[in-house]
């Protein structure tokens, strides 16, 4: 059959694949009224997602399409025992080393090729449809308790891509449940974001306002937020079907892009920021490096090491955005020592900026109770 033979050839070709076949059915109803509400609350947060945004259907992209191959590629680097001491954080491998998109484009590419060569239709899809929801009606993957894709071969440390084709591919049969009563990400999640079994509340999840939020992270948010600077992987860590799960070798994994030290980032320079994130997938999602340095305060707060005061007051007196200022500000308060306390004093008075003002008194207010 067609669909084994391109599951053959690409998987013997790559260890670290898996191949699963859609149908084209459009989507539900309630999928779309799923995927319309995502576009509004995203578009809160960040200038990439629109409120009004169409929904797209597999067959908007080729008139004639019969099926809609996925794959997920392994994307288990292994893990860093975190914060560690200097603290450290973690941006997912993906964002901040550029091979990737190479990577996932020429192995891609290979289920192309075949098709193509075959005398068939096909293109890669790498947007425009929802590929978790293409995922789990492949049979390569389901949704976890977390909302996550998981794939029995590899976890849900995965990335996925699609290509769609009017080759007459047979589709899988989607996967049962996989967590039965397993509820360890539940548990796990600081701000019970997945309180509802395979949904996650989208506003309360960390990554949202570590990677997604462009304006005011709340501070319930902030406090919950631990080391976190990007993606918090906690629902990943705890999950049962991510222990033992062989590591990609494949693709490069720096420990200084993907687990950087924080205290560095808080500061640092125009010329260090395109040093270290310079034409990566991290730098576009981040917009600018105020976001980063906003999130470094929040958790050199939330460490609450007073040995990491200095780098703290430095920000707070002498970087130029008023977000660097307010976050740092915040997390003097969350250190909460004489020292903290005399440099929000000294700067309650210096500094004009009204949202650095109330970050200042903010802090002061915390360190009264």
């Amino acid at each position: 059959m067609l669909s084994e033979e391109l599951k053959s050839y690409v998987q013997g070709e790559s260890a670290g694949i898996q191949i699963g076949i859609a149908p084209v059915d459009g989507l539900a109803p309630q999928e779309i009224t799923d995927l319309s509400q995502l576009n509004i609350i995203m578009s809160r947060y960040t200038p990439f997602y629109s409120a009004d945004a169409s929904v797209f259907q597999p067959r908007d992209f080729l008139d004639n399409a019969a099926a809609v191959v996925v794959l997920a590629f392994n994307y288990y680097f292994g893990r860093m025992n975190l914060p560690g001491s200097p603290p450290r954080s973690e941006i997912m491998n993906f964002y901040v080393i550029p091979e990737n998109l190479a990577y996932i484009a020429a192995k891609t590419q290979m289920v192309v090729d075949f098709l193509t060569a075959r005398g068939y239709t096909a293109m890669q899809l790498a947007t425009g449809v929802p590929v978790k929801m293409m995922t789990a009606r492949s049979g390569i993957g389901a949704y976890g308790k977390n909302g996550i894709i998981q794939t029995p071969a590899m976890g849900s440390w995965i990335g996925l891509n699609m290509v769609i084709t009017d080759a007459p591919l047979e589709p899988g049969a989607p996967l049962g449940d996989p967590c039965g009563s397993c509820n360890l990400c539940q548990k796990a999640c600081p701000t019970n974001a997945l309180d509802e079994p395979y949904r996650c509340d989208i506003e309360r999840c960390l990554t949202l306002h570590m990677l997604h939020n462009k304006g005011d992270i709340p501070h319930e948010m902030r406090e919950k937020a631990g080391t976190c600077i990007a993606h918090c992987n906690i629902c990943l860590d705890v999950c049962p079907k991510n222990r033992k799960l062989q590591v990609q070798t494949e693709i490069p994994n720096p420990e200084g892009r993907v687990y950087p030290e924080i205290a560095p980032l808080l500061n640092i320079s125009a010329e260090q920021y395109q040093h270290l994130f310079g034409e990566t997938f991290f730098e576009f999602m981040f917009i600018d490096r105020k976001y980063l340095q906003r999130n470094a305060a929040v958790a050199l707060g939330n460490y609450g090491d007073p040995q990491y005061l200095p780098v703290l007051i430095e920000a707070l007196e002498t970087q130029h955005e008023d977000m660097v200022r307010g976050y740092a500000a915040w997390a003097l308060g969350r250190i909460g020592t004489k020292t903290a306390k005399s440099a929000l004093e000294r700067n309650l008075k210096t500094d004009s900026a009204a949202s650095v003002q109330a970050e200042i008194k903010y802090a002061l207010e915390k360190l009264q109770h």
